[in-house]
């Protein structure tokens, strides 16, 4: 049995069978079910939507919450008070019939029904648009013209579901999409943002990335793009600046593809990194926009006539404040991005032999976990940067000390830099120093002394500590 055919005998075989109405499953739950994959949302249609959603609840421990799914459409989500993931979401008939009903949705692949029995048993498919030959075809297709216009969301949706289900847009759809496009910018940045973290979060992103480039979908959603397109680099580059942040979208996901021959040892570490809320997409918007601030600090050398971008890790992290606050992103995500933007400079600087470890370790300290997402777009910049200065050696080099360091930060580093400080202001108090700046500064010495193993216990920490402030004191 079909894991779906077990949720909807849980939640219909209970009820009273006189008093259940005609139920239909529809939309994306029928078209996972035809292709045996387990459906995460189970939208079920009816005539009397409200009063099915009470008759279900009351055959469980289930509540009914109102739940507005699309604007002015009404929907009941009913939710069983042990398991928050189990729910069914209830809505009314749309027009006069199924049909009708299922003409006003987004594709035809979405615009199925399968009549369910009062035990919950799926009956026969209603298709009166062909979904199912599309679904056979490997298709994204439009339900019909004015479904794009009716919400201009359904573009962003379009590439989601391809990207998601391994689809091919078909090309009368793909040509309303790029007709319609400049309707996206009608379309709210929280639902806009969230149809491409979908996307990014597939394993084969790169490829829809480059689709909604040629759609001009990206333009919409972020214009400040428009100016790395065309935008020359110097000879360490093959590319244009937008060509080249997206070849580094690409190699992310390779080097992601391929966690274990990369990262050995470590890679489930950095596998669960990036699960967690919405790192993966974010990184990948990173990889994306990490040159972001190129074009407005692109100059020519005098003395040399080569062309220059410096500071454009810093401007990058500006330009991608004002992106993050237009788009609504979460305080988190927008710190994260702008994180992996404004630092992604800072390995070509840690990679040398002459670094010192107490360097390093501040800089692991300072980013912590972010390290990780951050060495992967480096490998990805190191791997797509191949102009005629670029030497393959050089470029190995980087790469595996990025590797190494990915390792070492989950063999030793994460432990030093989250091992418990040895004194605290208390104990500095106790010693006679006032709390203020000088206080801070001399625990920040402590723990840098940790690190490089000149102490390594409670009481070395103390007298070293007393030390410090007595040279804070004589320089006052």
């Amino acid at each position: 049995m079909n894991k779906t055919d077990e949720i909807l005998k849980k939640w219909l075989d209970p009820v009273k069978k006189d008093t259940l109405p005609s139920v239909y499953m529809v939309g994306g739950a029928v078209r996972d079910y035809l292709l045996g994959r387990s459906a995460t949302d189970i939208d079920l249609i009816c005539r009397d939507a409200k009063e099915t959603a009470a008759l279900l609840a009351s055959g469980r421990d289930a509540a009914v919450v109102p739940f507005e799914k699309k604007s002015d459409e009404p929907c009941y989500r009913v939710v069983d008070r042990r398991d928050k993931d189990n729910f069914l979401d209830i809505s009314p008939v749309r027009g006069s019939s199924v049909a009708d009903d299922l003409a006003m949705r987004d594709f035809t692949v979405n615009a199925m029904a399968i009549r369910i029995d009062c035990t919950g048993k799926p009956g026969a498919v209603i298709d009166p648009l062909n979904g199912r030959v599309d679904l056979e075809k490997r298709l994204i297709r439009l339900t019909g013209a004015e479904a794009v216009i009716s919400d201009p969301l359904r573009i962003l949706r379009a590439v989601r579901f391809a990207a998601e289900l391994g689809f091919v847009i078909e090309k009368n759809t793909l040509a309303a999409m790029r007709e319609n496009v400049a309707l996206l910018a009608e379309v709210s940045a929280e639902r806009i943002m969230s149809e491409l973290f979908k996307i990014f979060n597939t394993d084969n992103s790169s490829e829809f990335t480059r689709l909604m480039d040629s759609a001009g979908i990206l333009e919409i959603i972020i214009p400040e793009i428009q100016p790395m397109k065309g935008c020359l680099q110097n000879d360490y580059h093959h590319l244009t600046v937008w060509e080249h942040s997206l070849l580094v979208f690409e190699n992310s996901e390779k080097i992601i593809a391929r966690l274990k021959d990369n990262f050995g040892q470590a890679t489930e570490q950095v596998a669960d990194n990036l699960k967690k809320g919405n790192r993966l997409s974010v990184m990948k918007m990173a990889a994306l926009l990490h040159d972001i601030g190129k074009p407005s600090t692109r100059q020519i050398d005098p003395d040399s006539g080569k062309i220059i971008f410096y500071g454009h890790d810093q401007a990058g992290s500006e330009i991608i404040a004002e992106i993050t606050r237009r788009l609504k992103m979460s305080k988190q995500d927008r710190e994260y991005l702008k994180t992996l933007v404004g630092e992604h400079m800072h390995i070509l600087s840690l990679s040398g032999t002459d670094v010192r470890s107490k360097t390093r370790l501040k800089w692991f300290r300072k980013l912590k976990d972010d390290i990780i997402p951050l060495l992967i777009i480096e490998m990805a910049d190191i791997m797509s940067t191949c102009g005629p200065l670029s030497e393959k050696s050089k470029r190995d080099e980087l790469i595996q000390w990025s590797k190494k360091m990915v390792c070492s930060y989950y063999g030793e580093i994460k432990t030093i830099i989250e091992r418990k400080a040895l004194i605290s202001g208390r104990d500095l108090i106790a010693q006679g120093m006032e709390p203020g700046p000088a206080m801070g500064q001399v625990l920040k010495q402590i723990r840098e002394a940790l690190d490089e193993g000149l102490i390594k216990n409670r009481d070395e920490a103390l007298v070293l500590a007393k030390e410090y402030g007595r040279n804070i004191k004589a320089c006052q």
